[in-house]
């Protein structure tokens, strides 16, 4: 504006990133649907050192560390996302989501299943594992019962631990701080993982081969 005061008006053209990571925040929440997917939201994280004894890195070697590290913590121990995010990430061209997906894909499957075998003792292969992340949904409807009935064992299994425990157990700490009032809103939330999974059951039921389908003789090969 010639010999006077004027107004600049900046209009950004680019669209600003889309929310990523888990919706999981309360503690149960987070355990839970570690089955499914890295539930623990951001690129940065507090433990303590002793919740992890043994070697200073105990999944070192997998290309996933931080899923595996969150499924392998202790009953007692939790992890939780906070509502506000305190670091933003951009994705960019040659990041290492995108030179090691197919490591990464693997290392997670194989924390889920070694989840599923040692926490729940649930009997389960790395084609279970792949049809849980993210929700893939099963290869069959056998398939699709047999993890339904798994999901049922787990969160029964996270109920009488942690939600609604035995005579006696209701004075810990985490009960009384993350639980206690919130009973019927934390396994409404962990059955409705369950809830999501037996649509995509429901879906691959659906499905009509024939003689000329290719889907009838497709294989594949585990992930890991």
């Amino acid at each position: 504006v010639e010999c006077g005061l004027g107004e600049v008006l900046l209009e950004r053209r680019d669209a600003l990133e889309p929310p990523v990571g888990s919706r999981a925040l309360h503690p149960l929440a987070v355990r839970a649907a570690l089955l499914f997917e890295d539930a623990v939201a951001g690129t940065t994280a507090m433990l303590r050192r002793g919740h992890f004894p043994g070697e200073a890195c105990p999944f070192a070697r997998e290309e996933t560390e931080g899923h595996w590290a969150w499924l392998g913590l202790e009953p007692d121990r939790h992890v939780a996302n906070m509502a506000d995010p305190l670091v933003r990430a951009r994705r960019h061209e040659g990041s290492r989501t995108q030179r090691q997906a197919t490591g990464i894909y693997e290392s997670s499957c194989a924390a889920i299943l070694h989840a599923l075998k040692k926490t729940y003792r649930i009997q389960a292969d790395m084609h279970d594992a792949a049809a849980l992340l993210n929700f893939r949904g099963p290869r069959t409807p056998e398939q699709g019962e047999k993890l339904l009935e798994a999901l049922l064992k787990v969160s029964n299994s996270l109920f009488s631990q942690y939600v609604r425990p035995g005579a006696g157990e209701h004075g810990g700490d985490f009960w009384q701080d993350f639980v206690r009032g919130r009973e019927a809103a934390i396994e409404r939330g962990v059955l409705a993982l369950r809830a999501r999974f037996k649509v995509l059951h429901e879906e691959a039921g659906r499905v009509i081969t024939n003689g000329d389908s290719p889907r009838q003789h497709r294989s594949r090969t585990p992930p890991r």
